[in-house]
């Protein structure tokens, strides 16, 4: 059961599929990323059957390969067990980074990427393509405790945004969730306080070019029950200061330390409050452990 006494249902699925041998979604609800025409091969632990509208080919018992179609836009994968277990997929065919034009892509502002990635890694290569987020598909669940639309950039724009959102990073946030219930802060989920970013827009702040935000592989986030628009009281010490986001902060770093928390090393940050936003904790994928901020 992933009902913890708590009342925190977790959205596991009770069996799991692989994506593109990289990615294991274990949960009722997930998303993956797909280039116009690309296969995704999908490989579950146990017998299932797949659905989909097209596209769809079963290989095995438990596998099968979707080929995606040429055109951007939302699709759905089901996979059942035969136990009437559920995995709804939501595959997004990415707009082609190709078809940015002068920064701007459909007339979204993107800006510029840089040419060299980070330290020569892989996970700092310019974005293959982008989400296209018409209105209706902001409150589409990408896992079970986060909707697409929490992780649009901040800027102004039409009503048809793009954005990346790493899987990783989906499947980081929703371990965080599920420990931060069974450490005692009971919460259905962080509110994302910055998700993705464009170029453009993180400059425009003052970030570094290299910021995981802009590569769809970083959250700021903080706990808000009360929904107040604040961090919660996590040390319980009556003041919600900076010693709340310290908490989290902490509690983060020693799960990081964990052996079966490898997969998700990444950027650990602690921010205090300003003018604009109170305490938050920065957490990204990036793939080795990073710190600062700490008071």
């Amino acid at each position: 059961a992933t009902r913890a006494v708590s009342g925190f249902d977790a959205g596991r699925a009770g069996f799991s599929v692989v994506i593109n041998d990289a990615i294991e979604a274990e949960y009722r609800t997930f998303a993956t990323l797909v280039m116009p025409g690309e296969q995704v091969s999908l490989s579950a632990n146990r017998a299932v059957r797949y659905f989909a509208e097209a596209g769809l080919e079963t290989v095995s018992a438990s596998d099968a390969v979707w080929q995606a179609p040429d055109m951007p836009g939302h699709h759905v994968i089901e996979i059942r067990d035969v136990a009437g277990n559920l995995i709804r997929l939501n595959a997004f065919v990415l707009r082609p980074a190709s078809e940015i034009e002068a920064g701007t892509l459909q007339g979204y502002a993107i800006g510029q990427y840089p040419q060299e990635p980070y330290r020569g890694e892989e996970a700092y290569l310019p974005p293959e393509g982008f989400i296209e987020v018409p209105p209706e598909l902001r409150e589409l669940p990408v896992s079970p405790h986060f909707t697409l639309g929490q992780f649009l950039c901040k800027q102004d724009g039409g009503p048809v945004r793009y954005a990346v959102v790493r899987e990783r990073l989906l499947l980081k946030l929703e371990r965080l969730l599920e420990e931060v219930n069974a450490h005692g802060w009971r919460t259905d989920g962080f509110v994302v306080m910055s998700g993705y970013r464009t170029p453009v827009y993180n400059a425009g702040i003052g970030n570094g070019q290299y910021s995981r935000h802009v590569y769809g592989g970083a959250a700021d986030i903080y706990i808000d029950e009360d929904n107040d628009g604040i961090m919660d009281d996590l040390n319980g010490d009556g003041v919600l200061d900076r010693q709340d986001a310290a908490a989290l902060f902490d509690f983060i770093d020693r799960l990081l330390a964990r052996p079966d928390w490898t997969d998700f090393h990444g950027g650990l940050g602690e921010y205090g409050s300003t003018s604009a936003h109170g305490p938050f904790v920065h957490v990204d994928e990036r793939g080795w452990n990073a710190r600062w901020g700490r008071s």
